[in-house]
């Protein structure tokens, strides 16, 4: 039996900013003030990312776009998602559940406010088939995200009540993506957009997620379970401070965004998490009204 290592992560790396690749106002008008909240897997020779798109009428909703390359992404034809339209559908994360040989978007929208929605073919924009309810109640706020272990898959999501909380709650690989149990609180004082994933160099799983007490910014912890509890490694993993530019200084912020993936499917395995690509929405200004904020997106790397 291999014998798993502690955690180890470089608690303050220096994260190289590379160029945008998805730009505000490329699919207008679904897009015009904000490309945002990616998600980004890579299968079948190319990377597949959806994102939010913020427009002008106060409305929310999700894009998609694939390249063989990420600096291909520049130049790649942007799709509104028309299959799941709807006036308020954002914050997406695809993975493939493998045990019912389905694509799986989560998300949060209008109508069931945890959403999903399956298809057979990632390629194509206009196959998914939804929204469905993930059957989940109480204060559900946003940023769903799933992660599975062998037996269970598990839900973090943040509550719409400025407690700075962090839910997580079960259900059964059987059972999903129905069947959830009660929210337990996983962490207190931070913000939004908690993603996990499983690092297969040290068999560790560890939880990033945003707080915004100095800009935009992500923090680290670990745990040796997908679903806790969870040790603080860094307050400040990637933060405007730690950043060096390979292209123009578009960003000083690190806020919402997905680690590219070592595969594709509902475990959100990474290599290792000294060394990912993380493709995050960046911006240089948090001014004005929230929906008019320009972001971009664009990969950061914590390796040369």
């Amino acid at each position: 039996m291999k014998k798993l290592m502690s955690a180890t992560a470089i608690t303050n790396p220096t994260w190289y900013v590379d160029e945008r690749v998805i730009f505000h106002g490329q699919a207008k008008p679904y897009d015009y003030y904000g490309a945002k909240d990616p998600t980004i897997v890579y299968y079948g020779g190319k990377y597949h990312v959806f994102y939010t798109g913020a427009n002008q009428g106060g409305g929310w909703q999700m894009l998609y776009t694939s390249a063989s390359t990420i600096s291909g992404l520049k130049n790649s034809a942007r799709t509104y998602m028309s299959s799941i339209g709807e006036s308020y559908f954002c914050a997406p994360q695809v993975f493939y559940f493998e045990p019912k040989k389905l694509w799986y978007l989560i998300y949060q929208d209008g109508t069931h406010g945890a959403a999903y929605a399956t298809t057979t073919n990632i390629a194509d924009p206009k196959s998914w088939s939804g929204p469905k309810s993930l059957g989940m109640s109480g204060n559900m706020g946003w940023d769903y995200y799933v992660i599975c272990d062998d037996s269970y898959a598990y839900m973090y999501n943040t509550p719409s009540d400025g407690s700075g909380r962090l839910f997580v709650r079960k259900t059964s690989l059987s059972n999903f993506p129905t069947g959830w149990g009660s929210p337990s609180v996983a962490l207190s004082d931070t913000f939004e957009g908690a993603n996990v994933y499983k690092s297969l160099a040290d068999g560790q799983y560890y939880l990033t997620i945003e707080d915004q007490k100095d800009g935009r910014y992500y923090e680290l912890w670990t745990s040796r379970n997908a679903g806790g509890p969870w040790n603080k490694l860094s307050e400040k993993w990637a933060w405007r401070g730690n950043l060096s530019y390979k292209a123009d200084r578009w960003t000083n912020n690190v806020s919402h965004g997905e680690i590219i993936r070592a595969g594709y499917n509902q475990k959100m395995e990474i290599n290792n998490i000294d060394r990912v690509e993380f493709l995050i929405q960046g911006t240089n200004s948090l001014s004005g009204p929230y929906q008019q904020i320009i972001w971009d997106l664009g990969v950061i790397r914590n390796y040369k």
